[in-house]
Parts: structure tokens; sequence; C-alpha cells
């Protein structure tokens, strides 16, 4: 097998009747056979070529159905039509993130076909989109009795363009060939040994790469039954989840920080059910740094219902490789190694160490199959093992670039490495992340990691994952660099202000550094990408711009 089509149709030759089981927010399942599947994308394909739609051309997917977005998606692939899958607009207000990057891509794209569901179609109104270039899915379902046939794919053809989450900038489209998605899920499906037999659950949405290329490509490679949750429905009902782990008997899934954190804020208040995870045995915990302790939460709340601990897979991986970079070791229980905070900040050198102020970092295990990593200081020179430098990697999953970004391409390839963005180290043949290299803050000579922070601040004080951001700016007057909480609650709320007195006086006591300015903010104020990372550095330029100005001297006034 050599492109995506080769691998529909050696599941269509051994194991038709396997299937892709849609499930709904009641919990019924809609099935749907591989065989099923090409027959809808044929059908599809032919709606597609009446549009006058040809291979090599470029169309966006902005469907709020699992199912819709997959035939979608098939019936791109067989025609050789290169597709981008978006996030659909999720609300018609003025703030509209996913819309915006319809828009954006749509424009760099050189105005494609953007498909949307009928919901979206009948209640989208916007003007920067052609209304000629906008169907909706069920006008191109209609059956038809005419087929064509499939284009005949090449190894070096684009398949696919991913369009990154933006958790540092704006989202660049990573283009992939059949080459580099056939190489990662062949390298995934060996390093996590999956087989026809395996069943694979998922609630991630597929216009990200572990949802798509992880949960419905890598499966289908081995003719597996998968399962999609629509993300939505997770969001609103966790056990929902967690009900079709145990219905289905799922052997492979998979969860990050985000996920683990909602369910266990559903376990607190909510009575769980009859759950039995026996069958499980991998739960791929990627997309963002590992937090160690929402991990340990989740596997201990888990263990009574046979959660085995040796099921949790750290992993790490990015869009640009496809998807999966390097995988801990499979079986084992994952490891956690405690290093010297001040060494890690100080010397950007990892020291174990066993105190109670060591920072704690799970290993995301070794190289998977057909990827080279290496670690280099600022200048591109490769660094020991135990030193913290940038992540570059090398693969056949890498991808050749950025689509119609020419001062991106020159700026992220080295001799022929591509630079992650990503900061690390290797101890022990192991690779540690530690964060992005965007997410430093610099701190009285010392290196602070956000993420890092905002999980000292989470063990502290009862705190919600996901609604405290810490970023760093440089004060002109000050003429050093300061240290910005921004804090969901309102500045009239006391548990707000004392939240905050008291992590100031943690910081101080334990850290030695100063929180300089404190921002209040709502919970829909914290921009995230469509994966659900918080986009630092948004909130970071509309401090700079003075967007927050007023607030903070109100705040000041109290505090003070």
């Amino acid at each position: 097998m050599k492109t995506l089509p080769d691998i529909l149709q050696n599941t269509l030759n051994n194991h038709p009747d396997n299937s892709i089981g849609y499930v709904n927010f009641d919990g019924e399942i809609n099935f749907k056979t591989y065989a099923d599947l090409y027959d809808d994308a044929l059908n599809l394909l032919t709606s597609l070529s009446e549009l006058n739609i040809k291979a090599g051309n470029k169309i966006i997917l902005a469907l709020n159905k699992n199912q819709e977005t997959i035939s979608m998606l098939w019936a791109c692939i067989l025609g050789g039509i290169i597709p981008t899958i978006l996030q659909p607009p999720v609300s018609f207000s003025d703030i509209n993130p996913a819309a915006e990057k319809i828009f954006k891509v749509y424009k760099i794209l050189g105005n494609p076909k953007v498909i949307i569901s009928d919901d979206i179609f009948k209640t989208w109104k916007q003007d920067k989109i052609s209304k000629d270039d906008i169907k909706n899915f069920t006008s191109l379902s209609k059956k038809n009795n005419k087929k064509i046939n499939p284009h005949k794919a090449k190894e070096s053809d684009i398949a696919y363009i991913q369009y990154s989450s933006g958790s540092t900038g704006d989202p660049k489209g990573i283009l992939l060939t059949h080459e580099n998605i056939l190489a990662n899920i062949q390298a995934i499906s060996i390093g996590s040994k999956l087989t026809t037999e395996d069943r694979y659950a998922n609630w991630m949405p597929l216009y990200h790469d572990m949802g798509l290329i992880g949960f419905h490509i890598t499966p289908l490679y081995k003719s597996a039954n998968q399962f999609h949750i629509q993300a939505t429905d997770f969001i609103k009902r966790p056990f929902l989840w967690l009900d079709l782990l145990t219905e289905e008997k799922i052997s492979s899934t998979g969860c990050p920080n985000f996920g683990q954190a909602l369910i266990l804020r559903h376990l607190k208040r909510k009575k769980s059910n009859d759950w039995d995870f026996t069958n499980l045995r991998v739960i791929f915990n990627g997309a963002e740094p590992i937090s160690h302790s929402i991990m340990n939460d989740f596997i201990e709340s888990l263990k009574p219902f046979n959660l085995k601990p040796e099921a949790m897979f750290p992993v790490y991986g990015m869009a640009e490789s496809t998807l999966a970079i390097s995988f801990s070791e499979l079986t084992a229980k994952p490891l956690v190694q405690a290093f010297n905070r001040k060494s890690l900040q100080f010397e950007n050198l990892a020291v174990a160490d066993n105190n109670s102020s060591a920072q704690k970092i799970v290993s995301v295990g070794k190289p998977i199959k057909n990827i080279e990593i290496r670690i280099v200081d600022d200048d591109d020179n490769i660094v020991e093992n135990n030193n913290i430098g940038h992540i570059q990697i090398k693969g056949k999953s890498v991808t050749p670039g950025y689509y119609n970004n020419d001062d991106a391409n020159k700026n992220v390839f080295c001799d022929g490495w591509f630079r992650t963005g990503d900061l690390g180290f290797f101890y022990d043949d192991e690779l540690f992340i530690t964060g992005r290299y965007k997410d430093i803050i610099f701190i009285n000579g010392q290196n602070f990691y956000a993420h890092d922070l905002e999980g000292i601040a989470l063990k502290y004080e009862n705190i919600n994952f996901g609604k405290i951001v810490f970023g760093g700016a440089f004060d002109e007057k000050l003429s050093h660099d300061i240290l910005i909480l921004f804090l969901v609650g309102s500045i009239n709320n006391k548990t707000t202000i004392d939240t905050f007195k008291n992590l100031k006086k943690i910081f101080s006591n334990s850290l030695g550094i100063s929180i300089d300015v404190f921002i209040p903010i709502r919970s829909n104020q914290i921009p995230k990408t469509s994966s659900g990372k918080i986009q630092r550095y948004k909130l970071i330029s509309q401090y700079l711009k003075g967007d927050f100005d007023e607030i903070i001297k109100k705040t000041s006034e109290i505090i003070s």
C-alpha cells in the first residue's frame, strides 16, 4: 500500500463489513461499513465532478457531523482533490474565530469551494465567501446513477492540507503527501501494536490531526472497527465516551489534558456509571504538554473501573510530522521523572532531584519508526544529553513545507531538519518536552514555562484547568520582563481577589518571583485553538496594545 486509496481498497478486499460507528448524543450508534463508505464517497465524488472540481483542485470541508466529514474526505481522496478540514462556524456572533479562520484559508487557497452542513448553510450570513462557492452537504449527497472512476494517485502527490491550530501564531497550511501519511500511520500501528481486532474510539474533532490521522485513517489502515463521538457532545456529556469504552469493549482511544480534566470535574459532581475498562489497552495522551498531576488523578479515579495504569500512553507529535513523533513504552506505566527546578531554569540542564520543589516531567519516549530527533542550541549545534535545547525532526512523515508560505518554509528547515518550535531534552535516552519556545517567560535570569506556572497554581488553589493563564512581556519603563496573570473571575468577587493574593504570596515564597500584573477576565476571553490549546500570545498582544489597561487600573486600586 502506497497511497490512501490503496488503504481503502485493501479494507474493501479483506474486511468490507468492518465499520465506523457514529455515536449520537443519546448513545445510539449509526453503523456504516467500509463498503458503505466507499459507495457514499464515490457518489459524492460524482457530485463534485459536476461542479467541475477536478483532481488537484483545493476544497474546504467545514462540516459539523463526523459522518459527513469522513464521507466527503474520501470523496476528495478518491478524486485526487486536495481537501482541508476546518472547524465549522460555532456561533453567529461577531466573535467567531472558526469563521475567521475559514475566511483566511479561503483566500489563501484561492477561493475554493466550501462544503458546509445544512444547518450552517441555512443560517450563516456572511459576505467574505462568494455564495457560488458555498455548497451544502445534502445538495451533493443526492443519489447519482452515474459513477466516475477514482483518480490514480502517486506517493508524491499532495493528499491533504492540514491547517495548524495556531497556538503561537497565524495558522499555516501543512502539506501532506500520500507518502507522509502512509509512513506515519504505519509507524503508529507498529508502535501501538495495532491489529484488525482492535476497536478504536474517538471524541477529538476530525479537523485536528489526532482525530483525523490517529483515530480515523490509522484504524482504517488495519481495517479495524472505529467509533466517533462528536467533540461538542463529549464536552456536554463526557460520560458518553466512558460509556462507549465499556459497551463496545474499546481497546484504543485518546485523551489529552483537557479531556482528562473534564472527566475529573464530572466525576466529582455526578454519579459514575457501572464502567469496565478491562479491554482498554492504550490511551494516547498528547496534543499539549502532558500534566503529570492531571494524568495521575485520572488514572487513580478510574482504577476502580479496571483501568490499567499502563494503558496510559504518553506521546509527542505535531501536524508537521503528519501526527506522531515519539511514543513512550507500550504496556509500561508512564515514566514521570523529577528534575531540579533551578538547574532547568538557570542552566538549561536536566538533573534528577527528588526534593518536593523538583519539577516533574512526563517522558514521551523514543522516536517512532522513520523519524529522527535531535536537540540543538540556538545556533543549530547538537547539544549533549540532559541539556535543554530546540527539538528538530527529520523523516518520511515530515511535511515538505507550508502551502504558499515561502517565508515560513525558509525559517522552518535547517539542513533537512524541521524546527518544531518545541524545547526539550534527552535523559536516559527518553525524550522530555519542556514547552514551546515562544511560551518561555524570562524572569530574574530564569526560564519559566507558562504551562508549568499554571500547573503550580492549580496545585495550590481551587482553580479549574484552562481558567488560568500566565504570560510574560517586556516592560519598557522598568527595562525588564514582567509576569502577568490572567485569571477567570470578576474584579468584584472577593474569591477572585483572594486567589490572586494567595498566588502572589505562594510564587514569591516558593519561586522567588513576583506576579507583576493581575488581569481578571471572562472564560470566553481566553483565546484557544480549534484543538483547545491556549493562545497565550494573543492575550499578551492584547495587553501590549492596552486592551486591559482599564481593568488593570481598577484591580490595582482594589488590591493595593
